[in-house]
């Protein structure tokens, strides 16, 4: 069975979840699952006061994130979540289950309306199209809860840009940001550990220089 995308570990009154892949129904590698398994995971933990969400993903399939921004903010407990590196596409709606939203300052965002795929006549194409203004109409719905205006949420999502932890600060979709030295328990995100590793590692020791091999020539003439 594929391992989960994300990794589950209570304690006591207190879960902490990390979503560090792709977030989509049909896994196909091992840091694949659907959302099916997160919301089940959640229903098994009883007594459950505090839950810490750290997101590091470029997002997947919005029915997927539609599903685990429900599965969350219907568990009755206080929702932390951290934005640990990408926090992209449909990966928006599990960080905006937060009822405190911690943006870290070396993290990125990024937004844009619902993409899909239809093939068909030209009325097929158009219908398919409505339904993707729908399905983009209903994610607003995760970004009002959060405070920020419908009209203000829905450009966001057609500027279809990148935005720093600053700007979703500013917008309130973020409720804080937290630098590094802030918290000795805050943890990196994946790709941040790969680049200390990486950074960790000793550079490979110099060549020597090749020894010249003298020509049948030079050796006469050293005679």
């Amino acid at each position: 069975m594929p391992k989960p995308y994300f990794d589950f570990q209570q304690a006591g009154e207190q879960a902490d979840i990390y979503i560090f892949g792709d977030i989509t129904s049909f896994p196909c590698v091992e840091s694949d699952v659907s959302a099916f398994r997160l919301a089940r995971q959640l229903e098994q933990s009883e007594n459950l006061a505090e839950i810490n969400i750290h997101v590091d993903s470029y997002g997947g399939e919005v029915s997927e994130g539609f599903a685990i921004y429900n599965a969350i903010r219907n568990k009755n407990a206080h929702v932390k979540t951290y934005a640990d590196g990408f926090v992209a596409s449909a990966a928006i709606y599990p960080f905006l289950a937060g009822d405190e939203r911690v943006a870290n300052n070396v993290s990125a965002f990024y937004f844009h309306p619902v993409i899909g795929g239809q093939y068909g006549y030209a009325e097929d194409l158009r219908e398919a199209a409505d339904e993707l203004d729908k399905l983009t109409e209903i994610g607003l719905g995760a970004f009002t809860a959060a405070g920020m205006k419908e009209q203000a949420a829905r450009d966001l999502i057609n500027s279809k840009t990148w935005y720093a932890p600053e700007a979703v600060l500013e917008m309130g979709l973020a409720t804080s940001i937290q630098k590094q030295s802030d918290s000795k328990t805050a943890l990196q995100s994946v790709r941040s550990l790969i680049v200390r590793q990486m950074l960790a590692v000793p550079a490979p020791p110099a060549k020597k220089p090749e020894e010249k091999k003298s020509t049948l020539f030079e050796l006469f003439a050293k005679i």
